[in-house]
């Protein structure tokens, strides 16, 4: 019987690894669901790894698997398996919705496993789980997604040798988490920008939120409430998707006046909304789901330099806090603590300066440098298979 090796790649060039994703990978995506495929197969790239994309619509990533089981099975190595899933079932991946390959990738991913190559996974959702979820979807729709959700998640404990969750939390609400011989965390990472910020002065502060805005989730009310309190001159550029504006833009417009700015930006279009910015500012009702999610726009924004503002509650409140990435407030506290800010920039000035040290730690890269660590340590027929 094969037995496991300590094997810690020091040279990632000599490692080949097989990415896959059920849907194409673009490199402008407009929500996280698509930025973090690019980011992370970008981040393997450029550690000088083989990569082997097994991503694309259903008939592109099933010529791919035909080739790639062929090269396997005349004897060619590879050290493991990297996927990245969708928000939605696998069966669900095409841009039609209809649930046509509910075999195709769990079939390939197990074959993987069968033959020694161990397989990872990010596991990015977790609505399915929770009681949000009914407010997003009809009792109609949900008669479809939920019992593929549970399909997929069975498929998923026969032949992962390694769970990534973005946080732990999220493990605390997904089910048959004992059956996953390893689980880990691996939150988003972060591009490092060469752009130097600059505090504001004193008496005028620039705050900047991108991501949703629809409640019951996404409810950025007290953060516009606050912004109307503070008398020193404190501005919020708002970024969203321009659809998901027209929908809630009524319930929001009580509190627009001048010092609040919408904008419709999605890549590096932000990147000059970052620069211009002192906080990026997490402040909204808390829901439930986000007792759970990390935003990946909370790294992005550590890239930047740029200190964080949330409220206090839910997984990225604990990031922040026990990392040191900015401040922690209970809603009703953050109009007082934003006046303090505007009258206080060395505050900022000082938190940039920590965040300048810490944020290569949480680059994309280093997401990639963990998961080879983890993944390519044995060369070996995988856990699972040495179990059967």
């Amino acid at each position: 019987m094969p037995q496991l090796r300590d094997f810690m790649p020091t040279d990632h060039s000599k490692l080949k690894v097989i990415y896959h994703h059920p849907r194409p990978i673009t490199e402008n995506g407009l929500s996280g669901s698509q930025v973090r495929p690019y980011k992370m197969l970008k981040a393997f790239q450029e550690l000088g790894a083989t990569v082997i994309e097994v991503t694309g619509d259903a008939r592109t990533r099933s010529e791919i698997m035909q080739h790639t089981r062929l090269r396997i099975r005349n004897g060619e190595r590879f050290d493991f398996v990297y996927s990245e899933n969708l928000t939605i079932p696998f069966a669900m991946s095409e841009a039609h919705r209809l649930p046509l390959h509910p075999l195709l990738d769990h079939s390939f991913l197990a074959f993987c496993n069968r033959h020694g190559v161990p397989v990872s996974m990010f596991n990015r959702d977790v609505y399915w789980r929770d009681k949000s979820y009914r407010e997003m979807l009809p009792w109609w729709g949900r008669m479809v997604t939920i019992p593929l959700y549970w399909y997929d998640w069975w498929q998923h404990t026969r032949y992962l040798d390694t769970l990534y969750l973005p946080s732990a939390a999220m493990g605390t609400v997904l089910p048959w988490m004992n059956r996953f011989p390893n689980v880990r965390y691996l939150p988003p990472g972060a591009e490092i920008s060469d752009t130097d910020n600059v505090p504001q002065c004193a008496g005028a502060l620039k705050l900047f939120y991108v991501g949703g805005i629809e409640p019951p989730t996404y409810d950025l009310r007290p953060l516009l409430a606050a912004i109307q309190k503070t008398k020193a001159h404190t501005s919020l550029t708002i970024c969203c998707r321009k659809k998901e504006w027209n929908r809630v833009s009524e319930l929001y417009r009580p509190f627009i006046t001048d010092r609040i700015d919408v904008v419709h930006c999605s890549g590096k279009e932000l990147d000059s909304l970052y620069a211009v910015s002192d906080l990026f500012a997490v402040v909204r009702s808390q829901g439930s789901y986000l007792d759970f999610s990390v935003p990946i726009k909370i790294y992005e924004s550590i890239g930047f330099g740029l200190p964080i503002l949330c409220t206090s509650g839910g997984e990225t409140a604990r990031i922040v806090e026990s990392e040191g990435l900015g401040w922690v407030r209970k809603i009703e506290d953050v109009a007082e603590f934003l006046q303090g800010l505007a009258e206080q920039p060395e505050l900022i000035k000082a938190k940039r300066a920590e965040l300048m040290e810490l944020r290569d730690k949480h680059t994309w890269k280093n997401r990639a440098i963990q998961v080879c660590h983890d993944m390519a340590r044995p060369r070996h027929i995988s856990s699972k298979a040495l179990n059967r």
